[in-house]
């Protein structure tokens, strides 16, 4: 196998599927069972370390929308524009 970005980027993808999945798996699990749930170990962390888990979220939060969001391409993007273009319009307003 032959180690490139495109492959690393699919490893991650499948890895981070795979780890979805096995959540999924033991909430179902614990739900059926009457074990404590993932929702009970965040709240413990929450009343712990509230600082920490909203980092966390923030940077969670960021993450996610980079990806899902990305960069405007494709037919209804805006065109690119030049950045002195952008300085006369704000000076003209």
């Amino acid at each position: 196998m032959i180690l490139n970005r495109a492959n690393l980027v699919s490893a991650l993808v499948t890895a981070f599927v795979g780890a979805i999945f096995l959540l999924l798996a033991f909430e179902t699990w614990a739900l059926f069972t009457g074990s404590k749930t993932i929702t009970d170990y965040f709240r413990g962390a929450v009343h712990d370390v509230p600082g920490l888990v909203l980092v966390i979220a923030i940077v969670v939060g960021i993450v996610l929308g980079h990806f899902l969001w990305g960069p405007a391409t494709g037919l209804l993007a805006p065109a690119p524009r030049k950045l002195r273009e952008l300085m006369s319009r704000r000076a003209a307003d």
